[in-house]
């Protein structure tokens, strides 16, 4: 029970920003938990923190905060996440939960609302309201909270923006420059035309909603019918009722 109080006057401190000067890179509270199995919550206060286990490898920069509540389960709390491996992790985030059997994918912190930017993974995004995305390879989009309807918001699918990726990736990336260009052509070879498969994801939203709305629209005609049968039925009762006595 302490550990868990401590946890959370930690990520308290986070959410009001209190700013804690450390000796090392990183804040482990409790301290050195990463080395256990217990929970584990931390904040990145230096260089990039890079955690490479035989089924797990994630990198963050500095004002990333994280906690891992079990082997497979962590919890993004803010800043920035590549997930480069990852196979039996959950991750979640305020606005929903993410796992992906294999690939990497990024996760970036942008205040109200939150990226996810998927790069070779078969990832799978569930949001707060139950709704679930597959997000296909080379493609981001944003996900918020809540609105008024109790429906999670997020935005459309699109093609990830990589001239602002380039620069976020090669800050964590720990090979060479020429590997780094290797996995640079690599990805974009294995993605193909990300505008044509824009077109087909566009294309296939628009038929979507059509069919939701030729749905709803039968439902309301099918409504409509029902009450007018059950109106002419009272009707008859009564007149029965009145005049056939």
């Amino acid at each position: 029970m302490k550990k868990w109080i401590r946890l959370t006057l930690f990520l308290l401190a986070f959410q009001m920003e209190v700013r804690v000067r450390a000796s090392g890179d990183l804040i482990e509270q409790p301290t050195a938990c990463l080395k256990s199995k217990e929970a584990c919550a931390i904040q990145v206060t230096g260089k990039a923190f890079h955690l490479v286990q035989e089924s797990l490898k994630l990198h963050a920069p500095i004002n990333t905060a994280l906690i891992r509540l079990g082997s497979q389960q962590w919890r993004f709390v803010k800043g920035t996440l590549w997930v480069e491996k990852g196979p039996q992790m959950n991750l979640e985030t305020l606005y929903g939960d993410l796992s992906a059997e294999q690939g990497q994918y990024w996760v970036v912190d942008q205040g109200d609302r939150i990226l996810v930017r998927n790069m070779n993974a078969n990832l799978v995004v569930k949001l707060r309201d139950g709704k679930v995305l597959n997000v296909p390879e080379g493609f981001e989009f944003w996900m918020s909270g809540l609105n008024s309807e109790g429906k999670s918001e997020f935005g459309m699918i699109q093609p990830v923006d990589m001239k602002e990726h380039l620069l976020l990736w090669n800050s964590l990336y720990r090979g060479s420059k020429e590997s780094f260009i290797k996995e640079v052509v690599h990805l974009r070879e294995n993605w193909g035309d990300l505008t044509e498969k824009s077109s087909v994801i566009y294309k296939g939203l628009v038929e979507r909603k059509i069919a939701s709305e030729t749905e709803k629209k039968k439902q309301i005609e099918e409504k409509k019918a029902r009450q007018a049968a059950e109106l002419r039925q009272m009707r008859e009762l009564y007149r029965q009722r009145v005049f056939e006595r």
